[in-house]
C-alpha cells in the first residue's frame, strides 16, 4: 500500500511538472508581440529614424554655442629678401598658427527656427514609430488567429477524410453485397475526394500560416495559446474619437510635420536679416617675411554680416517654404478626415465582430450537436452515410466561421488600439 502511494505520488509530480513545462513554453499573442518587436528590421526602421531626429536637434541646438577654430600651418624653404634691410638669402621653416573662439550674439531667427524644426521632427519621428509598432502589432494578431485557424481546419479535415474514408469504404462492401447502388458508391467516392482537397487546401494553408507567423515574429508557432480577449477600448466612439484626434499616430505626424514647416518658413525669413557674433582670436607667424620674423597677435571683437542683396534667391526660399507650409496644412486636415473615418469603421468593426462571434460560436455548437445526432441516426439505419457526410460539412464549415470569427474580433479591436495610438 505504501509502495503504491510513493508511485502514486511520483507519477502526479511528474504530472505537475510536465504542465509546467508546457505552459512555460507556450506562446501567448503578447509574447509573439513581443517578440515581433525584437525581430522586425521595419521596428529597427523606425528606431533609428527617431536617433536621427534626436541627432538633429543636438546639431540645431549647436547655433547658438560657442565654436573654437584652430588653424596652423607650418613649411620649408628659402628666403631671399634681395639684401632689403641688408638681409641675405637664408633657409626659413615659415609656421603660423591661430586659434579663434566665436559666440553667435543675434542669428535672427535661424537658430531658434532650426531647434523648433528639428522638434517637429522627433515629434514626427516617434509618432512613426508608435504607428509601425501599431501596425506590426496588427499584423502579428492576424497570423496568429491564422495560425489557429489553419490548425483547427486540419484537424477538422483529418478527421473528414477519415470517416469519408471509411463511408466509402462501407458503400462498396454494400455495393458488391448487392445491398446499395453504384450511385452510393459514386457519391462516397466523390466525397471521399472533396474530402482529400480540403486536406490539401488546408495543408497549404498551414504551410502559409506558419511562414508568416515566422517572418514577422521569429518564433516557430509550437504550442499558440487561444486568443485572449481584446484589449481595453473606448466605451463611446465620441471616447474613441476624441482620444484618436489626441494620440494617432498618422495625425501626430502630420501635425508635427506642419510645425517642421512652419518652422522652416521662419528660418528662410530670418535669412534676411543680419547675424552678429563676437570673437576673440589670437595667433603667432614665425619666418613669414623675412628670416627669424616673430610676431604674435590677440583680438577681441565683435563680428556682423549682412547679405542685403541675393539676386532673388532668399525670396524665393520663402516662397518655396511658405508653399510647404499650406502643403503640410492640407496634408494634416485630410489625415484628420482620414482618422476620423477610419476610427467610425473601426469603432463599429468591433461591435459588428462580436455579434458575429457570438453567432458563429453559437451556429458551431448546434451543428455539432446535429452532427452527433446524424452520427447516431446513421448508426441506427434511420438515415443514409451520405447524410452524416453532409452534417460532417456544415459542422466544418460552421467550427470554421466561428475560429475565423474569433481571429476577425482580436483584429478589430487591435485596429482600433492602433488608431488610438495605445499600441
Amino acid at each position: 500500500m505504501n509502495r503504491s502511494r510513493r508511485v502514486a505520488r511520483l507519477m502526479l509530480g511528474f504530472a505537475a511538472s510536465l504542465l509546467a513545462n508546457t505552459a512555460a513554453n507556450a506562446t501567448t499573442l503578447e509574447a509573439a508581440i513581443a517578440a515581433a518587436m525584437r525581430h522586425a528590421p521595419e521596428i529597427v526602421v523606425a528606431d533609428a529614424d527617431t536617433d536621427a531626429a534626436k541627432a538633429r536637434l543636438a546639431q540645431a541646438r549647436s547655433g547658438q554655442l560657442p565654436t573654437a577654430t584652430l588653424v596652423g600651418t607650418i613649411g620649408y624653404g628659402r628666403l631671399d629678401p634681395q639684401n632689403f634691410f641688408g638681409l641675405g638669402a637664408a633657409n626659413v621653416t615659415p609656421r603660423a598658427a591661430q586659434v579663434t573662439v566665436e559666440q553667435p550674439l543675434f542669428t535672427g531667427g535661424r537658430v531658434g527656427s532650426g531647434i523648433d524644426r528639428a522638434r517637429a521632427g522627433i515629434a514626427g519621428a516617434e509618432a512613426g514609430q508608435s504607428g509601425a509598432r501599431a501596425q506590426l502589432a496588427m499584423a502579428v494578431t492576424q497570423a496568429y488567429g491564422d495560425v489557429l485557424t489553419a490548425a483547427r481546419m486540419l484537424t477538422l479535415y483529418e478527421r473528414l477524410l477519415i470517416e469519408t474514408t471509411e463511408i466509402e469504404r462501407q458503400a462498396r462492401l454494400r455495393y458488391r453485397a448487392g445491398e446499395s447502388p453504384s450511385t452510393d458508391v459514386a457519391q462516397a467516392s466523390a466525397r471521399l475526394a472533396e474530402a482529400r482537397a480540403g486536406l490539401a487546401r488546408a495543408q497549404g494553408m498551414q504551410v502559409s500560416a506558419h511562414a508568416h507567423f515566422t517572418n514577422l515574429t521569429g518564433l516557430e508557432p509550437i504550442d499558440l495559446q487561444p486568443l485572449p480577449a481584446n484589449p481595453p477600448l473606448p466605451g463611446t466612439l465620441d471616447e474613441a474619437m476624441e482620444e484618436a484626434m489626441r494620440s494617432n499616430p498618422l495625425l501626430v505626424q502630420a501635425q508635427a510635420g506642419l510645425r517642421a514647416a512652419q518652422a522652416a518658413a521662419r528660418g528662410a525669413r530670418a535669412e534676411r536679416l543680419p547675424t552678429v557674433g563676437a570673437f576673440a582670436e589670437a595667433g603667432t607667424v614665425r619666418d613669414q617675411f623675412f628670416p627669424d620674423y616673430r610676431a604674435d597677435s590677440a583680438t577681441v571683437g565683435v563680428r556682423a554680416r549682412w547679405e542685403f542683396f541675393s539676386g532673388g534667391r532668399m525670396s524665393g526660399k520663402v516662397a518655396e517654404a511658405s508653399s510647404e507650409v499650406r502643403a503640410a496644412d492640407a496634408r494634416m486636415r485630410a489625415a484628420s478626415m482620414q482618422v476620423e473615418e477610419e476610427v467610425i469603421s473601426a469603432f463599429q468593426e468591433v461591435r459588428t465582430a462580436q455579434l458575429v462571434e457570438q453567432a458563429a460560436t453559437d451556429q458551431a455548437a448546434s451543428a455539432a450537436q446535429a452532427l452527433e445526432s446524424v452520427r447516431h441516426e446513421v448508426r441506427v439505419g434511420m438515415k443514409p452515410q451520405l447524410d452524416l457526410l453532409d452534417a460532417e460539412r456544415e459542422a466544418i464549415a460552421a467550427e470554421a466561421g466561428a475560429t475565423r470569427a474569433r481571429t476577425d474580433r482580436i483584429v478589430a479591436a487591435y485596429r482600433v488600439a492602433a488608431l488610438l495610438g495605445r499600441l
